[in-house]
């Protein structure tokens, strides 16, 4: 039997992850990570990512898009980028394309991580490996802000994904409702994302220079994690991010059921996971009035690994070749 090569990828807003793998493959080769603002088109960015492995063809792709998955063709969020599924299939000379949510295919890696791999933020460790049924949420700020589900009973797993990033942001305290009035001025709704993502760090940066009426100076989501030494304002910033951060992943908590914990990833969590350890994330996960006792018995925890993203559409590859 020929050795069939499938593309696997991760699309994200502001990164593209890409490999390959193959029916006679363990796991998965070629990895190469570009920025999505460097192409017009995905399949720009796929056609060079195959020139430059030197491989002219493939017989098969599997994606994960950070985007609801329900029509044909597919508006990438917070990026230019559209996923048509029959063109681009068309233009790699493929049958077909699987795509999944990008958070979805983070749930799918969730079965094959190991437990060395969870960063517990809290008291608690991790414990839904040890369990035949749990039900936990995975969340991720980045570009965007992402969120699914994973629901395990005795006969089957089932991932789901959820828009967290696009539900209307609740506040829970005066500075945070000042952020919001000043915030209701640039956006026509202020959601989850707007406040808890990297552009939403920045958002809440630019907020609070205005409500402190001091002159602003525009940095990236990296420069205000690095500044808050140094600066009075970008630690407040980072303070309520973290905070704002637990906040909106026990709303989650709370909405989906996940009860055996919660677990938070992406690379802008992964580079600062040391802040936040020492953060407000745990104030503002377990501040649910009478949800308390509840949500101070739920984990939660960091994945720390990198490139889950690409792990999680690599699994569900595996599934699929397994049905």
């Amino acid at each position: 039997m020929r050795d069939k090569i499938t593309l696997i990828g991760d699309i994200g807003g502001t990164n593209a992850r890409f490999a390959l793998t193959s029916t006679k493959n363990l796991s998965f080769y070629e990895y190469r990570k570009v920025k999505c603002a460097d192409y017009i088109t995905l399949s720009d960015a796929i056609e060079s990512y195959l020139k430059e492995i030197n491989l002219d063809a493939i017989d098969n792709a599997f994606l994960a898009v950070a985007a609801p998955i329900f029509e044909e063709k597919i508006k990438v969020i917070n990026s230019h980028w559209l996923v048509d599924r029959k063109e681009l299939a068309r233009k790699l000379n493929i049958d077909s394309i699987h795509v999944i949510n990008d958070f979805e295919s983070i749930a799918y890696a969730i079965e094959i991580i190991n437990k060395s791999n969870y960063q517990a933020i809290g008291p608690l460790k991790q414990a839904h490996t040890k369990k035949f049924q749990y039900n936990i949420g995975i969340i991720g700020p980045g570009t965007g802000l992402g969120g699914a589900g994973l629901r395990k009973d005795e006969n089957k797993t089932r991932a789901y994904a959820a828009e967290l990033g696009h539900v209307g942001f609740a506040s829970q305290s005066e500075l945070q409702l000042e952020i919001v009035e000043v915030l209701r001025g640039k956006y026509n709704r202020v959601v989850n994302e707007t406040v808890v993502s990297g552009p939403g760090l920045r958002n809440i940066h630019w907020a609070l220079h205005c409500i402190k009426n001091k002159r602003y100076e525009e940095y990236s989501s990296e420069e205000i994690f690095k500044q808050i030494h140094n600066s009075e304002i970008a630690k407040l910033s980072v303070d309520l991010f973290f905070e704002m951060l637990g906040q909106i992943a026990g709303d989650f908590a709370l909405a989906i059921g996940a009860f055996d914990g919660v677990l938070i990833t992406g690379d802008l969590i992964n580079s600062n996971s040391h802040l936040m350890q020492e953060s407000f994330f745990r104030f503002g996960f377990e501040n649910k009035d009478n949800y308390q006792d509840l949500m101070q018995n739920i984990p939660t925890s960091i994945i720390n690994i990198p490139e889950v993203g690409l792990l999680g559409i690599y699994q569900f590859y595996n599934l699929k070749q397994a049905e």
